[in-house]
C-alpha cells in the first residue's frame, strides 16, 4: 500500500488536471461576475445551495432525478457503512464532514448502512449528519441491511392482504428520517449516480446455502435494473455511468463472502447499461477492482467503514472518485492517528469512453 502525502497528492491531482483547473478557475469568476441563471424552484425535499458551492440541492426525502450544472472534472466522495449507534465513532464521523467541506466533492455518494439497530434515534443521528454533508456537496444516498426492519421483511413473505403493508413497513423508518426514495438518482458534471435498493431482508432472492448470510446478503431485482435504465437515459451522454448498490458483488478478501445472491446477472445487466463504474460497501473492507463484463469491464470501489465495526488489521476508510475524460481515478483515504483520514492507496483506470473504438 503506497502512502500518499496529502499536501503532494493534493499538488499531483492539481498538475495532472491544469488545463482544467484554470477553465474552472475562469468559470468561477465569470460566474462571480453574472451570477447564478434563475432555475425553477426546487422539489419538495431539496434544498438550493449557497453561491459558492457547486450544485443546486440534495438528494433527500422523495425528489426523482437531480441534475447539477458545470465542470469538466468530477469528484465523487463514496463513504459507507456510517452506522449511527454503538458501532459509530464520532471522531472519525467529525473528521470526515470536516474533510468533505475542504475537498469540495462534487457530489457525495452514501451506499447504505446509515444504522446498526434501526433505531429511531440512530437515523434521527443520520438525517442530522445528512443534512450538514447537504451544505457542503449534493449527496444521494440509498438504504444498507442494517436500515430496514426484518420484521416488515418476515412479514411480507408470508403474502396475503397485508402484504403491502408489510412491504411499507420494512423500510418506514428510513423513508421517514432519510429518504422516500429507494432509488435515488444524482447527475453532476461529468457523472450520473443511480442508487439501487440491494437490502430487502429475508426474501426469495435473498437465500444462499450459508444459513447465517439470510437477510444479509441482498440482492438486485429486475425493476430496479429499469430504474438504473432510466436515470441513465435521461441524463447527458457525457456522464460517466456509476451504479450504486449497498451490497458487494465481489467476494470480501478477509470475509470470503459475496454480497449478492445474483453477482453475475447483476453485474452483466449493469455493464449492458453502459456503467463504467459501481460503488457499494457492506463488507467493511476497501476494495477496487477491475472485472471483465460486458465489452469494456467495469471498475468495482468497494469503501470501507467510518464506524468501529473493522476487520481485523484495518482502518476506517472512505474512496475519492475523481474523473475526467480520459481517467478514472480512485484514491482510498484511511484513518490515521492521530486523528486524520489521509490518501492511502490509489487506482487508474482508462474511461471506456476512451478505449472504445470509432
Amino acid at each position: 500500500m503506497t502512502l500518499l502525502h496529502p499536501p503532494l497528492f493534493a499538488m499531483r491531482l492539481a498538475w495532472r488536471f491544469s488545463p482544467q483547473v484554470q477553465e474552472l478557475t475562469v468559470m468561477f469568476a465569470l460566474l462571480d461576475d453574472a451570477g447564478y441563471a434563475t432555475d425553477p424552484a426546487p422539489p419538495r425535499g431539496v434544498s438550493t445551495w449557497r453561491r459558492h458551492h457547486r450544485g443546486v440541492g440534495r438528494a433527500g426525502f422523495r425528489v426523482g432525478s437531480v441534475r447539477v450544472e458545470s465542470a469538466s472534472v468530477t469528484t465523487v466522495l463514496h463513504v459507507s457503512d456510517l452506522h449511527f449507534g454503538r458501532p459509530a465513532s464520532s471522531e472519525r464521523l467529525d473528521a470526515l464532514r470536516e474533510l468533505i467541506a475542504e475537498l469540495e466533492p462534487d457530489a457525495v455518494a452514501v451506499s447504505g448502512d446509515l444504522t446498526q439497530r434501526c433505531a429511531k434515534r440512530e437515523f434521527a443521528r443520520a438525517r442530522q449528519y445528512l443534512d450538514k454533508i447537504g451544505e457542503v456537496a449534493p449527496y444521494v444516498v440509498i438504504p444498507g441491511n442494517h436500515d430496514i426492519r426484518w420484521l416488515g421483511a418476515v412479514w411480507r413473505n408470508m403474502g396475503g392482504l397485508f402484504r403491502k403493508q408489510a412491504h411499507e413497513f420494512k423500510y418506514s423508518r428510513y423513508k421517514k428520517f432519510i429518504c422516500e426514495d429507494l432509488t435515488p438518482s444524482l447527475e453532476v458534471p461529468g457523472a450520473v449516480i443511480a442508487g439501487l435498493n440491494t437490502a430487502h431482508g429475508i426474501t426469495r432472492g435473498s437465500i444462499t446455502k450459508r444459513f447465517r448470510d439470510l437477510g444479509v446478503i441482498g440482492h438486485v431485482k429486475r425493476a430496479d435494473i429499469e430504474s438504473v435504465r432510466a436515470a441513465f437515459e435521461n441524463a447527458s451522454p457525457d456522464a460517466v455511468r456509476i451504479v450504486m448498490v449497498h451490497h458487494n458483488p465481489i467476494r470480501g478478501k478477509l470475509s470470503g463472502r459475496h454480497g449478492l445472491a445474483n453477482t453475475e446477472q447483476a453485474l452483466h445487466a449493469f455493464a449492458s447499461l453502459g456503467t463504467e463504474l459501481i460503488l457499494c460497501g457492506h463488507d467493511h473492507l476497501q476494495a477496487i477492482h477491475n472485472v471483465e463484463r460486458g465489452v469494456h469491464g467495469l471498475v468495482i470501489s468497494t469503501a470501507g467503514t467510518i464506524s468501529n465495526r473493522l476487520r481485523p488489521g484495518r482502518a476506517s476508510s472512505f474512496n475519492l472518485v475523481t474523473i475526467d475524460e480520459r481517467t478514472l481515478l480512485i484514491t482510498t483515504y484511511a484513518w490515521q492517528d492521530p486523528g486524520c483520514f489521509v490518501p492511502s492507496e490509489e487506482r487508474s483506470y482508462t474511461r471506456r469512453a476512451v478505449s472504445r473504438p470509432a
